[in-house]
């Protein structure tokens, strides 16, 4: 059951983008076009559709499918903005492992196994050798791209707005839709050790207590290259952005 919780943690060790990730800007200054796009209006567009509650309350099921396991459950997640993510995982009615990030802090309990850690994130840098990030995880779960910054090259394919940018060491693609400017997907590449991290959201619908669509569907993609590769699906059955919520955590 830990590799629910451990699965969902690998999502934070792909955020290996320490700065800035661009693409190319025009050579006057000028803002970069297309079509009559301007990429500052698309940026501030997307802004405006961006989710950032203060709380959030979500069941969902949950499937995990990799090299060497393919399991389901049900995920309850609680996050407070900036502060705190928690969640626990559970399989017939009875939880297997439950788990608390902080900015700076990792905790995990595995109840089947009696197994449990309490750690700085740090510690997850060095147990998988690389970089850790409470905020891509927060952000993947409120359905927002990441390290979207104002140096992307901005065009168009399938349909869709896209986002580009590279450099010797990582390159990022986003896609949104041009009609609501709303996340469809995010790939994140490490060029030099080939590992990718690719987040897809469907199923947008509007929710209580959110004044911007939320997509009620994820699916992350992993393929941390030498250490394997695997997919998790979360379909949010139950939503809540009202708070506080209570996050507790004992090794019992």
């Amino acid at each position: 059951m830990r590799l629910y919780l451990l699965a969902l943690v690998a999502v934070l060790t792909l955020s290996y983008c320490t700065r800035k990730t661009g693409g190319p800007t025009a050579g006057d200054g000028t803002a970069v076009t297309t079509n009559k796009l301007r990429l500052p209006q698309v940026l501030r567009s997307i802004d405006d559709n961006r989710a950032a509650p203060e709380w959030m309350n979500a069941k969902a099921r949950v499937d995990l499918k990799s090299e060497k396991l393919s399991i389901g459950g049900t995920a309850y997640i609680r996050v407070h903005r900036d502060e705190a993510i928690w969640m626990s995982v559970k399989k017939f009615g009875i939880e297997g492992a439950r788990a608390l990030i902080r900015p700076d802090s990792f905790f995990l309990f595995n109840r089947l196994e009696g197994e449990y850690i309490a750690e700085p994130l740090s510690y997850v840098e060095e147990k998988y050798k690389i970089p850790a990030r409470f905020e891509l995880l927060q952000e993947i779960f409120f359905g927002n791209a990441v390290f979207l910054t104002d140096d992307l090259e901005l065009g168009r394919a399938e349909g869709s707005i896209q986002l580009t940018g590279r450099s010797p060491d990582f390159a990022v693609d986003y896609r949104y839709d041009p009609a609501t400017f709303q996340l469809s997907s995010m790939e994140l590449e490490e060029l030099g050790q080939s590992r990718t991290l690719n987040v897809s959201n469907a199923d947008y619908g509007s929710v209580e207590g959110l004044p911007v669509a939320f997509a009620k569907r994820r699916r992350v993609l992993v393929d941390g290259a030498s250490e394997g590769a695997g997919q998790m699906d979360l379909e949010f059955t139950d939503l809540r952005f009202e708070g506080p919520v209570d996050m507790p955590f004992s090794f019992r």
